[in-house]
């Protein structure tokens, strides 16, 4: 038996890499999941951004609030520079995240505003498929 006969191990001729003309087909410029991306940080960011009025609203009240609670003036300047300055900061997070979704610090910037809103059982709706989606379509986000 010869080599150039029937030996499937032997090497036959120009040795040229051959080229996929489908994975250009595979690769999508914008992911399906960018869209639906947009909307939930804009949700977080409207929530975050009513909160952040509702707790201006209350320190220009707060004597108001005061009597109608029967809490002490400190407890509610507490609270309520609390929840400003978390409100503050989300807000702004949320902000950034609504224009950087794509390349890798996007990619991972927004996961973890997906993993902020799994925090509450009540987004676990939306951020559960959200979170699947979005580390499924990884590398069309980053180097789409």
């Amino acid at each position: 038996m010869s080599e150039e006969t029937n030996n499937p191990y032997s090497q036959r001729g120009n040795l040229t890499p051959l080229f996929n003309k489908q994975g250009t087909a595979e690769f999508t410029p914008n992911p399906t999941v960018i869209p639906y991306q947009r909307i939930y940080v804009l949700l977080m960011l409207l929530l975050y951004a009513t909160l952040l009025i509702g707790v201006v609203a209350a320190a220009f009240y707060w004597k108001t609030i005061c009597q109608e609670l029967e809490i002490d003036p400190n407890e509610l300047t507490i609270t309520l520079v609390f929840y400003g300055v978390l409100s503050a900061a989300l807000t702004i997070i949320f902000l950034v995240g609504l224009f950087w979704n794509r390349g890798p610090g996007g990619w991972i910037y927004n996961l973890i505003l997906i993993c902020l809103g799994l925090t509450s059982c009540c987004t676990w709706p939306v951020t559960i498929p959200l979170l699947i989606f979005w580390i499924k379509q990884k590398n069309d986000i980053q180097y789409g």
